[in-house]
């Protein structure tokens, strides 16, 4: 699996994940639902964005690897 497949899996998992919470949010208004928010999906936005932008770092490094491999043509 490529690394922009693998990212955009990971996007569309975290729009599920806040279509998910929102849905969820409409019944569930309390003090708990607070905490849980607070608590697991806050600190998540940031984690997927590192990741998203390290997966975007690594697609580009191995890109040039290829490129650096193919202009040595097997040397």
């Amino acid at each position: 699996m490529s690394l922009g497949v693998s990212k955009g899996m990971v996007a569309d998992a975290a729009s599920q994940l806040i279509a998910a919470w929102r849905t969820a949010r409409r019944d569930w208004d309390d003090e708990k639902a607070r905490w849980f928010e607070r608590e697991f999906l806050e600190p998540i936005s940031p984690k997927i964005r590192g990741t998203v932008g390290a997966m975007d770092k690594l697609a580009s490094l191995a890109a040039q690897a290829e490129r650096d491999c193919a202009d040595h043509g097997g040397d």
